[in-house]
């Protein structure tokens, strides 16, 4: 599972609760400077990383949501670096901190209320095959994770 390790020991509500925290003081800590300008060099913004976040929060509840209403989901996979090529330059730090907080409360709600029949479902992953809807939870939960700690370190 990608992002596994990140929850590794833990339950993957429980992390999507503690890094929505974490990206709320993210979110009042840094400056405009501070969000368009690249920590490392070649690698990027914090603004980027903010947009590809909230991007993917959407994309993996999507995923998500989806899986548990189509019988037999086959996840639709898609290439981050143009989907974030496109939507970065249209949306800034504070429009994407409210969409990403909106949609983390959203799935938040939505996995507690999930029930264990609902988080095994099996679908389909085109380049991992078999996998079920708690992989997805859990892979939702990691890259907030792996990307809060990119934003705290700048890396």
């Amino acid at each position: 599972m990608p992002y596994a390790t990140y929850v590794t020991g833990h339950d993957p509500l429980d992390v999507l609760r503690t890094t929505l925290a974490g990206y709320r003081e993210v979110f009042t800590r840094n400056t405009a400077a501070d969000w368009a300008t690249p920590r490392t060099p070649g690698k990027w913004t914090a603004h980027q990383v903010l947009v590809h976040v909230t991007q993917w929060e959407l994309i993996f509840s999507t995923r998500i949501r989806t899986a548990l209403a189509i019988p037999d989901y086959v996840v639709q996979p898609m290439d981050q670096d143009d989907l974030l090529d496109i939507e970065a330059p249209a949306v800034d730090a504070t429009m994407a901190a409210a969409a990403f907080e909106a949609v983390r409360r959203m799935n938040i709600a939505l996995v507690a209320a999930l029930t264990p029949a609902q988080r095994a479902k099996a679908i389909t992953h085109p380049e991992r095959g078999p996998i079920d809807i708690e992989d997805l939870i859990v892979t939702l939960a990691g890259h907030g994770a792996h990307h809060l700690a990119q934003l705290r370190t700048g890396d």
